[in-house]
């Protein structure tokens, strides 16, 4: 289908379509069939796409979520939504909560525009929340729909690269405070079948002045192109270690978004690290592609399923996003 779309606009075609075979993804999941996408639909009809879909798949994230960890959904004080691939207004984390049951007097905080960063930030405001409230019950569900802003008629290198690597995917967290979780911890952890919980250790935000170019959606009357830039990778280089992970610390395991193989092998060179560090990283792309923001869910899951996690392992929860920004998420195995 890409070369039906993108043979007119690039003479190189055949080798720019290797990159499907070289960016270390063998599955994605969209909400829509392949064919659906190249019949040049207006926004308003996709975006009313997305507003049906995030609910339910929104619904479906959280809804695992609780019950997975056994918590009954009115006990849930704070909702955090994270989106950035369409509109609603209200946003549709009040669908989801009504769809849930969720107490009519929770605080709702939708957050919008942060892209491939959205995950590690709402989960880093999300654990911030639950640090100020002892009893907090925090609900962080997080939907991205990439393929709806697919434009068939963009025929930027951008955009087919796009197709390469963007995909579909819902998640949720469930974060408590302190007594919150003295309440709940062993039911959690007999419904988990874990015998631990993460425990934040802090967070970290950093901006680059003067790079808001090199991500984010150029919005125009059909909708959004998306932009992000080839440079990324050799700008991620460019970094410092310290950008990334505290200098004085030993960290234990790295849960890194993956932007695509390029991002994570740029990961591995400014952090030292080998391509065993970033194995759940790289088994997330591999089966998911880049779903955008929450896309580290699937990563720490696949940690905590993959290793055996000591009491007093530190992890480190990293996503770029843009701005152009990066965003830490410091993380205990208690």
């Amino acid at each position: 289908m890409s070369r039906e779309l993108f043979r007119t606009s690039f003479r190189d075609i055949d080798r720019l379509l290797r990159t499907f075979d070289t960016a270390g993804i063998e599955w994605r999941h969209f909400c829509r069939p392949a064919e659906w996408y190249i019949q040049g639909r207006p926004f308003s009809a996709r975006n009313a796409v997305y507003q049906e879909e995030a609910v339910a798949l929104g619904t479906e994230a959280a809804r695992t979520c609780l019950t997975q960890t056994g918590v009954d959904p009115r006990a849930i004080t704070d909702l955090w939504w994270v989106s950035s691939t369409g509109l609603a207004t209200p946003s549709p984390d009040m669908r989801i909560a009504q769809r849930l049951g969720l107490s009519g007097k929770i605080r709702r905080t939708p957050i919008w525009g942060l892209g491939c960063a959205g995950g590690a930030v709402g989960l880093s405001r999300g654990l911030a929340s639950a640090a100020a409230d002892p009893d907090a019950h925090v609900l962080v569900v997080i939907v991205e729909l990439c393929s709806l802003t697919f434009l068939a008629r963009d025929q930027r290198k951008s955009n087919l690269i796009a197709t390469v690597l963007f995909a579909d995917g819902a998640g949720a967290a469930l974060i408590l405070g302190d007594r919150a979780y003295e309440r709940w911890s062993k039911r959690v952890q007999e419904r988990a079948g874990s015998s631990g919980a993460w425990e934040w250790k802090g967070s970290h935000s950093i901006h680059w002045p003067d790079t808001e170019d090199m991500m984010g959606w150029d919005v125009g009357d059909d909708g959004w192109r998306v932009v992000f830039s080839r440079d990324i990778p050799e700008f991620l280089r460019r970094q410092k270690r310290e950008h990334f992970a505290p200098a004085e610390e030993k960290i234990d395991h790295w849960v890194v978004h993956p932007g695509g193989a390029k991002v994570l092998a740029a990961y591995e060179e400014v952090l030292g690290l080998n391509q065993e560090s970033l194995e759940s990283a790289h088994e997330t792309l591999r089966q998911y592609g880049n779903m955008s923001a929450p896309t580290v869910l699937f990563v720490l899951k696949d940690l905590a399923e993959r290793r055996s996690l000591r009491s007093g392992d530190r992890t480190a929860l990293l996503a770029l996003g843009p701005g152009f920004s990066s965003e830490r998420v410091m993380l205990q195995w208690r």
